[in-house]
Formats: C-alpha cells, sequence, structure tokens
C-alpha cells in the first residue's frame, strides 16, 4: 500500500490532474493534496469518489462543472480567502483543457490568489506520442462542434496550420 504523508497545505486553489483511464496513473503529489486539502471541487463526485476510494482517501466533495453558477464559485474563492485549500479536478486527465475550471480560475486570479498546477496525465500529449504523428509542433484544437456546418467552418479555419493537430471527439460521434 502507498503511504502518503499528511502536510499542511497553504491556502491555495490546486488544479489537479486525474488519471484518464488507470487509476495508477497519479501522482504522488496529487494523491498527497487530495488527501490534505480542505476540499476538492470536482467534475462529478461519483467518478473522483472512485479514486479516492482506491487510495482510501476520505474528502470533502463538491461538485465543479461548466454549468457551476458564478455564486457557487465566489463561495469557493471565499474559501480559499479565509484560509482553506481547495483542490480541482476533472474527471480525467489535467483540468481545464476540455473540462471545467476555466472560470474558477479566472476568479482566483482576479482576487490574487495563488494556482498550484500539479501536473499529470494528459490525454493531449499521451495521445499525440502514441499517433505516428510529428510531435515537434502540435496544435490542439479541443472538441470539433456538433453541428455540421460549425464544423466544416472550424475545420476550414484550422487548413492553415503546419504541425500535428490534436482534437477530442466523443466515441459516440466518430462514425458520422
Amino acid at each position: 500500500m502507498l503511504k502518503i504523508d499528511n502536510i499542511l497545505l497553504t491556502p491555495e486553489l490546486y488544479i489537479v490532474s486525474t488519471p484518464i483511464g488507470n487509476l495508477k496513473d497519479i501522482t504522488i503529489r496529487a494523491l498527497s493534496i487530495l488527501k490534505n486539502c480542505d476540499l476538492i471541487a470536482c467534475e462529478d463526485t461519483r467518478v473522483t469518489k472512485k479514486l479516492l476510494s482506491f487510495y482510501k482517501i476520505k474528502a470533502k466533495l463538491i461538485s465543479h462543472h461548466d454549468h457551476t453558477p458564478e455564486e457557487k464559485l465566489k463561495k469557493l474563492i471565499e474559501k480559499i480567502k479565509k484560509g482553506k485549500s481547495i483542490a480541482l479536478v476533472s474527471d480525467a486527465g489535467t483540468p481545464l483543457l476540455s473540462d471545467p475550471g476555466y472560470k474558477l480560475v479566472v476568479l482566483a486570479l482576479k482576487e490574487n490568489l495563488s494556482i498550484i498546477p500539479i501536473p499529470g496525465p494528459s490525454a493531449i500529449t499521451t495521445s499525440l506520442v502514441a499517433s505516428g504523428l510529428s510531435c515537434e509542433k502540435f496544435f490542439f484544437a479541443g472538441f470539433l462542434p456538433a453541428k455540421e456546418n460549425k464544423r466544416i467552418n472550424f475545420l476550414k479555419d484550422l487548413i492553415n496550420i503546419k504541425s500535428s493537430l490534436i482534437f477530442f471527439e466523443s466515441p459516440r460521434r466518430l462514425n458520422n
């Protein structure tokens, strides 16, 4: 069993990368932050509970997603200002990379709060290094628009980029 140190965290927003498939693909530092923070803001509490349960971590969770009301985000910022440490996680990979978190980070920056990124798995780089595409330069375009006309216009805007292009796509839409 992995022993995770008890550490005292400072009141900051920690952006914690989580596994993108295998629960063992997480850093020791990330586990330490998750174990010792005051609150974990997560995309889906059910997904994060599975990760925490696997590592026997008990933590207070709060949901955080793209549609989280600004008032709830402001309450999280106030918690940090009052001395609490908050870890932000997404369901898989690094928060903010086609995942929730941007609005919370912007609010934290406006309040001059420290933001500490905790590196780890990234679907972007993981897929790139296994693709056979050049890794010298790449452009991450996120998710393609769902509607065909918007998708075509989106791709037309990228036609002159001279590097490997990386997109996220739902498996359900790959045949469309």
